[in-house]
């Protein structure tokens, strides 16, 4: 397997790296490259830091900072990460969100409640991406897995946003956290498909450009991370052999 170390890349691979977050990045390059951002950096970067940079709008920080946290995971977690793993994390937070919740004030979500809530539905955004591809979408199994924990992230969000409108939302709340602490449960003790045990890899292929189009197309999946959505038949990347949709 492949293996890229981003704490080691340079002010240049950190800019082109930036430029395929957004077209609103394209303001902060020149910004970047003159501080000499690198790898190690960007690991660590806090909000502070892209504000000294000119980067003032929380809008842009989010997608810088929420792009770190997946490219954290990536440098640290690519070899660790596999289905099981991420349903553990799951688990985690919706057990430890519940146990909040039926001890708190049952008539209003208070503030680390609400913190729990973004915690949990942000645990589910990577077990989604991951139910969302090669080789679990399709499987009947997976996908309906996944459309349930789609619908009750989408529950559990709704229903913190409109906490003084909802009726009973505390107690709502920890119900659906219960019902993704059990599908999580259920992925890490009663799947018994070996591919839940197995890790991403990585594999850095070399494409040889004939012309101006290499022949796939990139489009950004639920949790923000980029897959290939398509290859043209006879394109570089088609008789590469080595490129697939999904990847």
């Amino acid at each position: 397997m492949a293996y890229i170390n981003v704490a080691e890349w340079s002010s240049d691979q950190v800019t082109d790296w930036l430029k395929g977050l957004d077209n609103s990045m394209y303001h902060y390059v020149q910004s970047f490259t003159n501080n000499e951002v690198g790898g190690k950096q960007l690991l660590n970067i806090r909000p502070y830091e892209l504000e000294q940079l000119g980067m003032l709008s929380i809008g842009h920080q989010e997608i810088v900072l929420e792009a770190v946290e997946y490219l954290k995971n990536f440098n640290y977690n690519l070899d660790k990460e596999n289905l099981q793993f991420l349903a553990l994390h799951v688990a985690s937070a919706s057990q430890s969100l519940s146990k909040q919740l039926k001890y708190s004030d049952q008539t209003k979500l208070e503030t680390q409640i609400l913190k729990d809530i973004t915690r949990t539905v942000a645990a589910l955004k990577p077990l989604i991406g991951w139910l969302d591809r090669v080789p679990f979408r399709g499987q009947k199994q997976f996908d309906e897995l996944r459309t349930r924990i789609m619908q009750l992230g989408l529950e559990m969000a709704t229903m913190a946003m409109r906490d003084r409108f909802s009726v009973k939302p505390v107690e709502s709340i920890c119900s659906t956290a219960d019902k993704l602490g059990k599908i999580a449960d259920y992925i890490i003790q009663d799947i018994s498909d070996p591919m839940v045990l197995q890790p991403a890899s990585l594999e850095l292929v070399t494409l040889k450009k004939r012309e101006s189009d290499l022949g796939f197309l990139i489009m950004p999946s639920l949790n923000g991370i980029h897959r290939i959505a398509e290859i043209k038949f006879n394109s570089p990347a088609h008789n590469s052999g080595k490129v697939e949709e999904g990847d």
